[in-house]
C-alpha cells in the first residue's frame, strides 16, 4: 500500500512538471510567434517603405526628364544672356535632381545617369558664358539638338509604366545614342571672387570685410560670415554675381516688430535690391522670425515658379534667410502666352458654390512639367473660406483648386 502512495505521488509529480513544461512550451511558442510575427511586419513595413523610396524617386525622375526636355527646347532658341543664364540655372538643377532620383533606384542606370551628368556640363557651360553670348555655335547647336532629342525620347518613356519595367528599355535607348559632337568646355569666369564678394556686401548691406571665401564649387562661390551673433552663409553665381541663397543660423530670442513690419521689411529688401514686381502670396510665423514667399509679375501673369522666399528676423528686421535659385533660374517666355478661351468661358469651370470676388492670370507648372497658362479665380465659399480655383486658359478645364488658411502664426494656400 505504501508502494502504491508512493508511486501513486511519483506519478502526481510528473504530470505536475508535464503540465509546467508544456505550458512553459506554449508560453514560449507564444513569445516566439509574437517575434517572429513582430520581425515579419517590420520586414513588411521595410519593404513598403522601400516601394514608397522607389516610386517617389521615379516621380521625381519623371519630373525633372519633362524639365530637361522642356528646357533643352527652349534653350535651342536662347539670343541674350538673361535667357543663357537662367536655362543654365534650371538645366543644371532639374539635372542633379535626376540624377539623385536615379541612385534611388534598384535597376542599372549608367547610361542615364551619365546623360543627365552631359546635360548638368552642358548646363554649366550656359551659366559660365551667358554674358558674351547671343546665340549658338553650328557645333554647340548640333550637341544641343542631340541632347534635346534624347531628352525627349527618355521623358516619353518616363511618362507611363514602373523603374523596373522602363528605366532597361530606357538604359538600352541610351546605349545606341552617341551624342556626334563632345560637350563644349566650360567658359572663363565671369565675375571674379571679389567681385562676388562686393555684390553680396552691398546686397546684404553689410561690410565687405565681414566675409570670408570658402571654397567654390562649379557655379558657385561660398562665403561665410559671422553677423548678429550667428553664422551666416551664402551662395553667389559664378556666371553672373547673383546672390542665390543666404541664411543666418542665429537665433532670435524677442521679437519688437510685429508680422506686418517684418513683412514691410522683406518688401523693402526686395524693392532696394532690383526685384521691383513681387507679389507676396504667403507667410508663416516661427521662433521670432517672419517667412515670406513672393511671386514674379511680369506683363500682368503671376509667374508661381519664379518665386522668392525671405526670412526676416522680428528683432532687428534683418534679413535671417533668402533663396532665389527658382526666381533666377525660370526661363521667362511670356511672349506667346496668350489665353484661347475668354474669361468669360473659363468661368464656366468655377462652380456655383463658390461667389468670386476676382480673378488672375497666372503660369504654373504642372506635375508633368508643363507650363500652363491660367485663370485663378477668386472665390469665396458659404462658410466665408477664400478659394483660388485655376483654370486652364487653352482648355477652360479645372487644374486645381487651393483653399486660404489664414491662422495667427500664418497665412498660406493649400
Amino acid at each position: 500500500m505504501a508502494f502504491c502512495e508512493e508511486k501513486g505521488g511519483d506519478t502526481m509529480e510528473q504530470r505536475r512538471w508535464t503540465i509546467l513544461l508544456i505550458s512553459f512550451t506554449f508560453a514560449l511558442s507564444a513569445v516566439l510567434g509574437g517575434f517572429v510575427y513582430q520581425k515579419h511586419l517590420e520586414i513588411e513595413e521595410l519593404h513598403l517603405e522601400g516601394r514608397d523610396r522607389e516610386a517617389l524617386a521615379f516621380s521625381q525622375l519623371r519630373e525633372s526628364a519633362a524639365a530637361v526636355d522642356l528646357a533643352l527646347r527652349k534653350g535651342q532658341h536662347a539670343t541674350s544672356p538673361e535667357v543663357f543664364s537662367a536655362l543654365g540655372l534650371w538645366l543644371y538643377g532639374q539635372s542633379t535632381r535626376a540624377r539623385g532620383a536615379l541612385l534611388e533606384l534598384p535597376v542599372e542606370r549608367e547610361e542615364s545617369v551619365a546623360f543627365f551628368q552631359r546635360v548638368g556640363s552642358f548646363a554649366q557651360n550656359f551659366v559660365q558664358t551667358a554674358h558674351e553670348r547671343s546665340g549658338h555655335s553650328p557645333s554647340e547647336l548640333a550637341y544641343l539638338l542631340a541632347l534635346s532629342e534624347t531628352a525627349t525620347l527618355l521623358a516619353e518613356h518616363l511618362v507611363e509604366g514602373s523603374a523596373l519595367k522602363v528605366l532597361p528599355q530606357v538604359e538600352a535607348e541610351l546605349a545606341r545614342l552617341v551624342p556626334v559632337f563632345a560637350p563644349t568646355e566650360p567658359g572663363s569666369l565671369t565675375v571674379t571672387l571679389e567681385a562676388a564678394q562686393e555684390s553680396l556686401a552691398a546686397f546684404m548691406d553689410l561690410r565687405e570685410s565681414v566675409f570670408r571665401p570658402l571654397d567654390p564649387c562649379d557655379s558657385f562661390y561660398h562665403f561665410r560670415a559671422r553677423v548678429d551673433g550667428g553664422e551666416f552663409v551664402a551662395e553667389v553665381l559664378r556666371g553672373c554675381g547673383r546672390v542665390v541663397r543666404a541664411a543666418n543660423s542665429r537665433e532670435v530670442r524677442k521679437a519688437s516688430l510685429s508680422v506686418e513690419e517684418g513683412l514691410e521689411k522683406a518688401q523693402d529688401f526686395l524693392l532696394r535690391n532690383g526685384f521691383s514686381d513681387m507679389v507676396p502670396r504667403q507667410w508663416r510665423r516661427e521662433a521670432n522670425q517672419v517667412t515670406a514667399d513672393f511671386v514674379a509679375l511680369e506683363s500682368g501673369v503671376l509667374l508661381y515658379p519664379a518665386w522668392v522666399s525671405l526670412r526676416v528676423g522680428l528683432d532687428n528686421g534683418r534679413i535671417t534667410g533668402f533663396s532665389a535659385a527658382e526666381h533666377w533660374a525660370y526661363p521667362r517666355a511670356l511672349d506667346d502666352l496668350e489665353p484661347t478661351v475668354t474669361k468669360e468661358e473659363a468661368l464656366n469651370s468655377v462652380p456655383d458654390t463658390l461667389s468670386v470676388e476676382g480673378y488672375d492670370m497666372a503660369l504654373t507648372v504642372s506635375t508633368d512639367g508643363r507650363e500652363v497658362l491660367c485663370y485663378v479665380f477668386h472665390g469665396r465659399g458659404e462658410d466665408g473660406g477664400l478659394f483660388l480655383v485655376y483654370v486652364d486658359a487653352s482648355t477652360g478645364r479645372q487644374q486645381k483648386i487651393r483653399l486660404l488658411l489664414a491662422e495667427e502664426m500664418g497665412q498660406f494656400f493649400a
